[in-house]
């Protein structure tokens, strides 16, 4: 099923991106969409495609880049829930054009009512503590910034968040997500999203955030929720362990402007 249009629209932050545009007999036959120098997103239509349209959308795209100073183009970008990099399908159309692929990501789901966390090899529970975070910001954002420097950014003072401990002190975290239906189509129903999950280095290695993702897996599930999905990852083998599974492999891209 396709996305309906209001969800389309509100994904498309309008006030911060640049429209690109091509026409055969006043008829839209493709358009791309560029937030600074990433194209977030570029589309021509099926009966047009082959005919070099999204390569002259794509040089126009690098020339208004060169105008504004920047010196590279990105193929999609972390701020995008429409294209975070190009797709597996989609790569050999930006090889041709020069971009260079570096690394890439993958987007998961788990459908919950294949789900069971009592059939699951668990071991955390042995020396962790899990539960919904109730502590102090500081603490919180000391054991995030100990992750990921820039994740503090991401935990917002009314997020939900399920955390892992040992002797009281913060092992595990994540953002616990239970309206992340924008990152999917409309035929997913209700989506929950475990986002910035993370391990504090001392306690790695030791099944404590394998156990605190599936608890919260299966807290999504207890609530009612269709799918739980994974956005952009890294360690998609990792997810996997648990049940999750790959439904989207992308490339990020970049070209350099010469």
């Amino acid at each position: 099923m396709k996305l309906s249009y209001k969800r389309f629209v509100d994904l498309l932050h309008t006030d911060k991106c640049v429209y690109f545009e091509s026409f055969d007999c006043e008829e839209l036959s493709a358009f791309a969409i560029v937030e600074d120098f990433a194209i977030r997103l570029i589309c021509v239509t099926p009966s047009k495609q082959g005919q070099g349209i999204g390569t002259k959308l794509v040089s126009d795209i690098e020339e208004y880049a060169r105008n504004k100073g920047y010196d590279k183009l990105l193929t999609g970008g972390v701020t995008s829930h429409l294209f975070i990099g190009a797709t597996l399908e989609s790569w050999g159309f930006f090889e041709k054009l020069g971009f260079e692929a570096k690394g890439g990501c993958d987007e998961m789901l788990m459908h919950l009512n294949d789900f069971h966390i009592d059939q699951l090899m668990l071991h955390g529970s042995d020396i962790a503590e899990y539960g919904f975070y109730d502590g102090g910001r500081e603490e919180l954002l000391t054991a995030v910034a100990s992750v990921e420097e820039d994740w503090p950014q991401y935990f917002g003072s009314e997020d939900l968040v399920y955390v892992a401990k040992v002797d009281g002190k913060i092992a595990s975290f994540c953002i616990v997500e239970t309206n992340a239906q924008n990152y999917l189509t409309d035929k997913y129903g209700k989506v929950g999203l475990p986002g910035c999950v993370g391990t504090v280095p001392e306690y790695r290695n030791k099944g404590i955030a394998l156990e605190m993702v599936a608890k919260v897996t299966d807290y999504f599930k207890e609530q009612g929720m269709d799918i739980s999905f994974i956005y952009f990852t890294g360690v998609a083998a990792w997810y996997e362990k648990i049940g999750y599974k790959t439904f989207l492999t992308e490339r990020f891209g970049v070209k350099q402007l010469s």
